[in-house]
């Protein structure tokens, strides 16, 4: 009997003893997100926003939501321009961010970032603008004449009407047209009667309007749906995993979606939906870097920075 006690004792020891050491199974990264992308936190940010308050302000609904989608740990990573998310993708101190056209083009050039998956945006078109009582009946007529345009490197504002020029064989580097980039005050120098033209969105065109008069005002030209803005991976992160995070966006869209215009800061969102991205969809966005002179597409200034377009091209 009390060998029979002993043995029942020592058993009770030796369950105890394994109950108490982790369970290395347990403590093993599992799942197919681990299993695509790693256990590491996924690190995220928006070209569009500057600073960590922000960030969570306008994306801590879509943080939360993406990690339940993905069951990957995500936080931010604030970048303080495009400049510094290029060098951020490039040294693997950033993951995922989302972006425009031209800052894709950008972030393509100098990180090789991987396009995952677009966002589209309604009414999202560039449109040339003159006055009703212009000359102009067309884009070409516009030869030798002046354009407004929004700040460089704006897509709607800048890019977009530059590639309108293009096509219609207008090259402001040649002398063709004078483009003059104006940072938030091209609808009111239009307005005030400077240009003879003005390449902006096509939303501001009731903006105008209301500045200008209904009867002063015209749309010259309607440019094409523009390449969408889009989420990105940096390409140490792998195809693998840009695949994992692709299929959890597209599958959970409309939840996604609606974190980010939920805030109210991300109306430009409001009616979008997660589509497949390609590289050769931003080859417009290039077209229209070298009509504006930077053939070099890192030259392109972040916001607020001077324009200096190529050493050998004239600038505007």
């Amino acid at each position: 009997m009390t060998s029979a006690v002993s043995l029942l004792a020592l058993a009770g020891l030796a369950l105890a003893a394994c109950s108490s050491e982790p369970d290395a199974a347990a403590s093993e990264p599992s799942g197919e997100g681990q299993e695509a992308c790693g256990t590491e936190p996924l690190r995220f940010s928006d070209t569009g926003v500057e600073g960590l308050e922000v960030l969570q302000v306008e994306f801590e609904d879509f943080r939360a939501a993406l990690e339940e989608a993905t069951e990957l740990e995500i936080e931010f990573q604030p970048m303080s321009s495009r400049t510094a998310a290029a060098t951020a993708l490039e040294f693997d101190d950033l993951d995922v961010l989302l972006t425009g056209p031209a800052e894709y083009v950008v972030l393509k050039h100098d990180a090789d970032a991987l396009p995952i998956v677009g966002v589209t945006r309604e009414n999202y078109q560039a449109a040339i603008f003159t006055r009703t009582d212009s000359d102009a009946e067309s884009v070409e007529d516009l030869a030798g004449g002046q354009i407004i345009t929004k700040e460089v490197g704006s897509t709607s504002g800048h890019l977009g009407p530059l590639e309108m020029l293009d096509s219609a064989g207008l090259d402001p580097t040649l002398g063709d047209i004078e483009v003059i980039p104006l940072a938030d005050t091209q609808l009111e120098a239009f307005a005030g009667g400077d240009g003879d033209a003005l390449g902006s969105g096509i939303s501001d065109f009731e903006e105008l309007q209301d500045m200008m008069g209904e009867d002063q005002v015209q749309m010259l030209e309607e440019g094409p749906d523009l390449p969408n803005d889009l989420f990105v991976a940096r390409t140490g992160l792998g195809e693998e995993c840009a695949d994992y995070l692709k299929a959890s966006l597209l599958e959970n869209q409309e939840v996604l979606l609606e974190a980010i215009v939920g805030t109210g800061e991300n109306d430009k969102y409001i009616g979008s939906e997660f589509v497949d991205a390609q590289d050769g969809d931003y080859d417009p966005v290039r077209r229209s870097f070298e009509a504006a002179g930077y053939s070099d597409y890192s030259q392109l200034p972040d916001e607020n920075e001077p324009a200096e377009a190529d050493d050998d091209v004239e600038e505007d």
